[in-house]
């Protein structure tokens, strides 16, 4: 069985997948780009990654194979080959001064969540009543997938180790819980939690589609689906994807200047107007798609 926190650190994203064109252009389908030029010395890496998907689904090309190797050195959203991660995510798992689930949402609310970790993940909820809620709706994807699963960080941290290259974060597990918590605790209930369990059966059928474009590598059908996705506004896109991306450039810029890198970061921080691949080439970066 996962472990649900290692489960929950690999989806923790999942819900952020966002695409849109550049500059009302109609970008190449791709989730793999070479970055280059602005005075750097050898060609760095951007992967998009889907944070979990079915076993059956999951695509590693050639291409990609490649370019990892010719990269001296990885780095995902968070640095999961170091030790303190877990103790570090533990820690920021659970809400304080005496906040529980029962305290943010209506009885009635709290009643359609509790049966359905009861019916659904054979769990009794007031064990968990501490924990923040985006956690608890990450630890319902295993069953929204319904599927042995696969990770496409854990396989990159795994590439990784087997060839000795440094694997390393562009953030902290305290600024990814921060942007999370940006919202508060009773929106993370009533939209990640609340929302997610009302609409379910649609979930489902969205995250169908968007398994189904991720593997065309379709970035329009892709932001078409999240845009209709119920459970994202646009507070939350800017707090867990805008802000976090502009965060990164300045640490990516810095990054690629030393030595060639291969990022692998969630795929919704990769595409938009204020996605990585734009705010790469507003700093004079050549980032172009690899077939």
């Amino acid at each position: 069985m996962t472990n649900p926190i290692k489960l929950f650190l690999i989806s923790l994203i999942f819900s952020s997948l966002y695409f849109t064109q550049i500059y009302g252009q109609k970008e190449e389908k791709s989730l793999l780009y070479e970055i280059s030029g602005n005075g750097i010395s050898k060609p760095s890496y951007l992967y998009g990654t889907i944070h979990i998907i079915c076993k059956d689904d999951f695509v590693m090309t050639e291409a990609t194979k490649q370019k990892f190797s010719e990269a001296q050195q990885v780095y995902l959203e968070l640095d999961m080959d170091d030790p303190k991660m877990m103790p570090e995510m533990m820690k920021s798992m659970y809400m304080t001064d005496g906040t529980t689930l029962k305290t943010l949402i209506s009885e009635a609310d709290y009643q359609k969540v509790s049966q359905f970790f009861k019916d659904s993940l054979k769990t009794n909820i007031g064990m968990l009543d501490k924990m923040k809620p985006f956690v608890l709706s990450s630890m319902t994807i295993p069953k929204l997938i319904a599927c042995p699963s696969q990770s496409y960080e854990e396989t990159f941290l795994k590439m990784a180790q087997k060839d000795n290259k440094e694997v390393l974060g562009l953030e902290t597990v305290e600024e990814q819980f921060d942007a999370l918590d940006k919202m508060g605790m009773k929106k993370q209930a009533d939209l990640m939690l609340v929302k997610m369990i009302e609409n379910w059966n649609d979930g489902k059928q969205e995250l169908k589609q968007l398994i189904k474009d991720y593997k065309n590598q379709d970035v329009e059908a892709m932001y078409e689906d999240m845009t209709k996705s119920k459970t994202m506004d646009t507070q939350f896109e800017e707090d867990l994807l805008v802000s976090r991306n502009k965060n990164w450039i300045s640490k990516i810029q810095k990054i690629i200047k030393e030595k060639s890198t291969f990022f692998a970061v969630g795929a919704g921080h990769l595409g938009g107007k204020k996605g990585v691949i734009t705010l790469l080439r507003n700093e004079g970066f050549t980032v172009k798609a690899v077939k």
